[in-house]
């Protein structure tokens, strides 16, 4: 939205509850995701609803500060000025692609990392792997000043992309729009811890890059809205084992659903709705426990007892469809689960919506209205979704 005030929190607090009360959602609202700005934290401090900072955003700044301790900036410097004088020359590139088609190899182009593009660092790590023979071939016809990776070097990307490739998942995962995402994440950030154990085998820089990514994201995570995510793992039927967390850290969390139980109104029945399936594939990496299985408990609740000696749901059926088939036996249940599984892990819709402002707001329609932008931004996001 265009606003002509700095971005303090009082001034973002006041946006959200504009733009809420425009389109009439004010009392339909039970969180609110944003990123982990100070001003944006503060700002959902403010205001009536639960706040979530975005998950992803968490994850990737992990990357960044885990990458700056695990010394790989000399390796990643040299493949960027490597993939910037193809960039930025269609003639070089086009003697790249020369080189790939003699190779027998696709015509592909380089990607640049970019901070803010997530997993262009992976992306451009396996571009310029894949394409390792090409570039060589190309670059000793030229007159250039770079430096290429060295063997060693080359298999120090190896071993970081093997790094990145869970964070991609996970941030894939957990950026999805048309499946409940919010009760995956706990288990999600449990895969990446296993990912991320540190092995005899490692060479010291995959530790440092192990050890600063753990810790990093362990502080990151703290400062998530974790009781609401717990409460949304034990609401989801396929993990609601907990295996995701501690053992002491479980019994607190059926008491906090059984006091929510307790002080829920008589839910109405839910109108039945067609419910996407959640990925099959992407949700397969995620049955796996802390460092405890799960053990009976002592249910505080009849009806907390009676779901938690429901058998687990299998991984590709969809949490809302299985409480809207079981809201005869767990009413109240049934409408907190639509509550709390309702709610996005990831801002990651809206950054596709800021993308596609910026493909609408260009130099030669800066005369546009900020109310026809809006118009426009809205137009084409519902038009591609009814394609």
């Amino acid at each position: 939205m265009k606003t002509e005030e700095r971005h303090f929190a009082e001034a973002c607090a006041r946006q959200f509850l504009d733009v809420a009360n425009q389109w009439g959602i004010a009392d339909k609202i039970s969180t609110i995701g944003t990123d982990s700005a100070p001003n944006m934290i503060a700002a959902g401090r403010i205001l009536p609803f639960e706040h979530l900072p975005c998950v992803a955003h968490l994850v990737q700044r992990a990357i960044v500060m885990s990458l700056r301790d695990g010394g790989f900036d000399g390796v990643l410097a040299k493949c960027r000025k490597v993939v910037g004088h193809f960039k930025h020359s269609p003639a070089n590139s086009d003697e790249l692609n020369a080189q790939q088609a003699s190779l027998e190899q696709d015509q592909e182009p380089l990607v640049q990392d970019v901070p803010t593009r997530w997993n262009s660092t992976l992306e451009m790590i396996k571009r310029v792997r894949r394409n390792r023979d090409p570039l060589h071939a190309t670059l000793s016809q030229q007159k250039h000043n770079l430096t290429l990776p060295t063997n060693a070097e080359y298999e120090k990307l190896a071993k970081l992309e093997k790094l990145l490739e869970p964070c991609r998942y996970i941030t894939e995962l957990l950026g999805g729009e048309k499946y409940v995402s919010c009760s995956v994440v706990l288990p999600a950030l449990c895969h990446l811890q296993q990912a991320m154990k540190i092995s005899d085998d490692d060479p010291a820089y995959i530790v440092r890059f192990k050890a600063a990514f753990t810790k990093d994201l362990n502080q990151r995570r703290e400062k998530t809205n974790l009781e609401w995510l717990k409460v949304a793992t034990a609401l989801d039927p396929r993990f609601k084992d907990l295996k995701c967390l501690p053992r002491a850290e479980r019994e607190p969390v059926w008491a906090k659903l059984s006091e929510l139980v307790k002080g829920e109104e008589p839910a109405l029945q839910p109108p039945r709705e067609e419910n996407p399936e959640p990925p099959k594939k992407k949700t397969a990496l995620l049955l796996m426990g802390s460092e405890s299985e799960s053990d009976e408990e002592t249910p505080v609740d009849n009806a907390v007892m009676r779901y938690k000696v429901e058998p687990s749901a299998s991984l590709d059926q969809c949490p809302l469809k299985w409480w809207s088939e079981h809201t005869a036996v767990y009413g109240k249940m049934a409408h907190i689960a639509r509550k709390y599984l309702g709610t996005p892990a990831t801002t990651v819709p809206c950054e596709r919506l800021f993308s596609l402002a910026g493909h609408i707001v260009q130099k030669k329609r800066s005369s546009l209205s900020p109310e026809n932008v809006n118009k426009l931004v809205c137009l084409s996001d519902w038009w591609k979704k009814e394609k």
